[in-house]
């Protein structure tokens, strides 16, 4: 004998949010607002034809950006090629800024 079902859906949905919630996005710094040589905080662009700095605007108050949790991921899109990534909080730090040669 089988169990016969309603073939109604119980008006839940089983899918999750696609973004986990740890996770947030960061402003970060337009290329043109950065100079060469500057040391700003943020990361790396994980994208390998980048590779430039995506910079974090600084807070503007007293006390830095922080989490509860340093291992927080945060959604950035790099301004210099429009990949977006996602980042570990605790991965940023300071790095000079250097401007992408023309001829590359």
């Amino acid at each position: 004998m089988s169990i016969k079902r309603s073939s109604k859906s119980s008006g839940t949905s089983a899918r999750k949010p696609a973004a986990p919630p740890g996770v947030r996005h960061v402003d970060v710094i337009a290329p043109r607002q950065m100079a060469p040589g500057d040391l700003y905080r943020g990361w790396l662009c994980k994208n390998k034809s980048c590779g430039l700095l995506i910079a974090i605007v600084p807070p503007s108050g007293s006390k830095p950006v922080s989490s509860g949790s340093d291992d927080q991921l945060v959604v950035i899109k790099c301004p210099h090629c429009g990949d977006e990534n996602l980042y570990r909080w605790s991965a940023h730090s300071e790095h000079p800024y250097a401007q992408k040669s023309p001829g590359s």
